[in-house]
């Protein structure tokens, strides 16, 4: 006997778009439809299935519900599936189209996704690649939201729930000013920077990540400075206001201020950190996604040679 459903895929469709702008008026101009046809297919999402999918907020939009975020997720999931099938049906398997998100951690992004998205445009151009930026509770709560497809970030730790597979690394390094005393050395320990101001990269994990590193080598640093901003941090080296310590390395030398830096090695024995891609584990990774994470590490390998 053939199996009849209570809810319809255009339904699903249309709370899967107000799930990603938690906007009604929004999700119909990017569906092209009435914004009226969206509000009844919810509502009769919503009765069909015995519960609240959204809350209600006059003039401030939508909240997702918990059966919410568990019917988005699974919608992604299906909506994974049924994209590939309709692929491996329409097109020879070396095809990658349709449409994916990644969610990418906001300061690795500006060295990556340049390249990434070029290269997917050339190579694919029917694929279709929506970015999400952030810190890392951002990007993973993307992926685990069911907004993202794909996370690329740092491995600061490890997550339960996630398939990550990890497709680089880099080594941290010192940055100072031009006018440090130990500009010329090339490379320091970091003891000897102990007396020294630290300005931080305050970032969720990131901040744990650079403290442990100095812990492990024996410091309690002098915390001058904390910024999120990764460009304010270099600046603020630059102009002699104290060291940091990065993973990223620009091409270029000089900053916003308009000052340049002198990156030391350091000569400590210290653990690089590991960029990974992720997915959700119950998710097999589709044809764009595994596309996106070949690229991803082709362009990591050819940074680090």
């Amino acid at each position: 006997m053939t199996q009849r459903f209570s809810i319809t895929l255009t339904q699903l469709s249309y709370f899967v778009e107000c799930a990603k702008t938690l906007n009604m008026t929004a999700a119909s101009q990017e569906l092209h439809v009435a914004q009226s046809a969206v509000s009844t297919a919810i509502s009769h999402l919503e009765r069909s299935l015995g519960t609240a999918l959204f809350i209600r907020q006059h003039s401030k939009g939508l909240i997702l519900t918990p059966a919410g975020e568990t019917l988005l997720r699974d919608s992604h999931q299906l909506f994974g599936l049924l994209t590939d099938t309709i692929d491996s049906i329409r097109a020879e398997q070396h095809e990658v189209r349709g449409s994916i998100t990644v969610a990418c951690f906001n300061t690795f992004a500006p060295f990556l996704l340049p390249h990434l998205l070029g290269r997917l445009q050339d190579r694919h151009p029917d694929l279709d690649v929506q970015v999400i930026e952030g810190d890392d509770d951002e990007v993973l709560g993307a992926l685990r939201g069911g907004r993202a497809e794909l996370a690329i970030a740092y491995q600061f730790s490890d997550s339960e729930g996630l398939d990550r597979t990890v497709i680089g690394e880099f080594q941290p390094h010192v940055l100072v000013g031009e006018q440090h005393r130990l500009a010329d050395r090339g490379s320091v320990a970091l003891a000897e920077l102990a007396d020294d101001p630290f300005v931080l990269l305050d970032l969720p994990s990131s901040r744990d990540y650079f403290l442990g590193l100095l812990r492990q080598a024996g410091i309690t640093p002098v915390l001058k400075y904390r910024t999120a901003s990764y460009e304010t941090v270099r600046s603020m080296v630059a102009t002699g206001l104290g060291y940091s310590i990065l993973n990223q390395r620009p091409r270029t030398s000089e900053t916003y201020s308009g000052k340049r830096l002198v990156v030391l090695e350091i000569s400590d024995p210290l653990p690089g950190l590991s960029v990974a891609v992720a997915s959700l584990a119950q998710m097999q990774r589709s044809t764009r996604a595994r596309a996106v994470e070949a690229t991803a590490r082709e362009i990591l390998a050819e940074t680090a040679r």
